[in-house]
């Protein structure tokens, strides 16, 4: 027997690459070699219990991510696609099933780096490979899932767009509506029913379902607020924008106690307004909108604006940010960069606890505004600093100085701190030795 041989003989993995080199693969014959790999992944890391730790699920996930570079992207390269549907689907139920401490986000690392395989297997196999993922996908979508539902429900409705397969999600997109609204006790009853629906409304369009129908099942479920938000948009499209306003006033007055179906139906009714030409319902929307649905929200706020003349805004804008100040934990400090209203941005910072601001602002602020930034610095700092911590925390307050330092002014501001320091902190010898590092 050759060195070659005995080497492939004793190392699977090696193996497997060689014949994938070669193009001797053999779906019946590898898959359950390919299967055990992905099964050996998962086992290897584990601990007697099944649970993979915080240690060891760092190795799991470098690991599974060389065997999809390595093993499974050469398989796309040769065009085994079957096999490699067969491999990632059963890695993506182990993935969904693992216990583990993935407190890093290993298997959603995995995951993501799957998409790109899955991607090559639904643009390039047959039509054999493609009704077989089909499949398994509305299997695995019709059962409680959990890290990996988002990822199956893009795969299946991002590609299969032949007409067949259209027909084929318009049917079991009504399938899954139907078989949620048999169970309306369940706690993810609401979830549900907005995420199946929204497939099955897509479906009818995708599918140019005839519009009589569509009129029938909308009318027939006009309680839920997304069929109603999507009749809305079915009789703009057809030029019947009366019914479509009243569709969406009405269905605010279905949905007060949901701020986010409120914010839905104003969107869709400040637009109906602005095609109609009903400048002032228009404005009178986008202000509802601002002021208690979507608070503060910049493109609205940008939108409004560009509603008036450069004359009239100002006058608007006051009594705009007064409305939304009433709202309780709004943050003004965006639409102030916007309206490049300096001074109070500024308030806003120095009034805010922390760093956090100050330092998102601090470009923008610094030009006109350095004293004030240097002094909240200042205050901030030596918060920070009264309580012990890690040598990491002192060595974060060091960063800080060094920050202030290229302040004006602000030497002198750190030199001072530093001294208060070394008087107040004299046993704190991690403290000390991080500041002696600090060239002043």
């Amino acid at each position: 027997m050759t060195i070659r041989r005995v080497v492939l003989a004793h190392d699977n993995h090696l193996l497997k690459m060689f014949r994938t080199v070669i193009g001797e693969t053999n779906v019946v014959t590898d898959l359950p070699n390919y299967l055990a790999s992905v099964d050996d992944l998962f086992d290897s890391n584990a601990d007697a219990g099944g649970f993979i730790d915080y240690g060891a699920a760092t190795d799991f996930g470098d690991e599974t991510l060389t065997f999809l570079n390595e093993e499974v992207q050469p398989l796309v390269d040769q065009g085994e696609y079957g096999l490699v549907f067969q491999i990632l689907a059963h890695l993506m139920l182990k993935i969904d099933h693992v216990d583990i401490d993935d407190s890093d986000g290993e298997t959603m690392m995995i995951v993501n780096a799957s998409v790109d395989l899955w991607e090559a297997v639904l643009t390039k196999a047959d039509a054999d490979v493609q009704q077989q993922v089909f499949d398994w996908l509305c299997k695995q979508l019709a059962k409680p899932l959990n890290i990996i539902e988002d990822t199956l429900d893009d795969l299946l409705f991002t590609y299969f767009k032949t007409p067949a397969f259209i027909d084929a999600k318009l049917a079991y997109t009504a399938k899954r509506f139907r078989a949620v609204q048999k169970h309306p006790d369940s706690w993810n009853y609401d979830w549900l029913t907005e995420k199946w629906l929204k497939h099955y409304l897509q479906m009818m369009t995708a599918a140019h379902m005839p519009d009589k129908q569509v009129i029938e099942f909308c009318k027939a479920n006009l309680a839920t607020p997304q069929v109603r938000l999507f009749y809305s948009q079915f009789c703009l499209q057809h030029h019947d924008e009366a019914h479509a306003v009243q569709l969406l006033k009405d269905g605010k007055t279905l949905v007060t106690d949901n701020r986010r179906m409120l914010a839905e139906f104003s969107r869709q009714l400040k637009d109906a307004y602005q095609q109609l030409g009903e400048q002032q319902l228009y404005r009178q929307e986008l202000w509802q909108l601002l002021t208690e649905y979507a608070p503060a929200d910049e493109a609205l706020f940008s939108e409004l604006k560009q509603s008036y003349s450069t004359k009239d805004w100002p006058a608007v804008r006051e009594q705009l940010l007064t409305a939304i100040a009433k709202n309780s934990n709004v943050d003004l400090k965006p639409l102030y960069v916007q309206e490049k209203l300096l001074d109070r941005l500024l308030k806003a910072v120095v009034a805010a606890d922390g760093l956090w601001d100050l330092q998102t602002y601090e470009s923008l602020l610094k030009p006109h505004f350095s004293n004030q930034l240097l002094a909240k610095y200042d205050h901030e700092v030596r918060k920070m600093a009264t309580a012990t911590g890690t040598r990491r925390k002192y060595q974060q307050l060091v960063r800080i100085l060094k920050r202030m330092l290229d302040y004006p002014d602000g030497k002198s501001i750190v030199q001072t701190i530093v001294h208060d320091w070394q008087q107040q902190y004299p046993r704190r010898s991690a403290m000390m030795d991080e500041l002696s590092r600090l060239k002043l």
